[in-house]
């Protein structure tokens, strides 16, 4: 009262066909959080650098490109602030020097916008929708 050999080819085949037509959904989805988990991490990495500035009434430089060289192959980093002027947050008032950080890999884009007034802010810039972002 066994399986014949063929049953279990057949259902082989069928459990095969199955999982490779998830496969594609598997890896968007992976993609998908991957964007969402390292955009949030930036996103509350400036966040504290900038309430750590205000707190000790200190100016505080943010190396956006020691952030890259901690992204996961993939997922890519663009920023439009220059060597000779870097991200800072001024202690004082909160302020910051205005520019964006922008997050890319297969699927998505996510872009995190610092304001002259110290405001952080993140939207999609790219790719398939994401959701909790805004469009930039």
């Amino acid at each position: 009262m066994g399986f014949s050999l063929l049953e279990i080819l057949v259902s082989m085949a069928v459990v095969a066909i199955l999982l490779a037509a998830g496969m594609p959904g598997l890896q968007q989805s992976s993609e998908r959080v991957q964007m969402q988990v390292w955009s949030e991490r930036i996103l509350m990495l400036l966040q504290q650098r900038k309430a750590f500035a205000m707190s000790e009434n200190r100016q505080i430089t943010i190396a956006i490109d020691s952030i890259a060289a901690e992204l996961p192959n993939g997922l890519s980093l663009k920023h439009n602030f220059r060597a000779g002027s870097p991200l800072v947050f001024e202690g004082n008032s909160g302020f910051a020097r205005a520019g964006s950080i922008e997050l890319q890999n297969a699927g998505y884009g996510s872009k995190i916008i610092i304001s002259g007034l110290g405001r952080i802010r993140r939207c999609q810039s790219v790719g398939m929708a994401l959701p909790e972002f805004r469009a930039c």
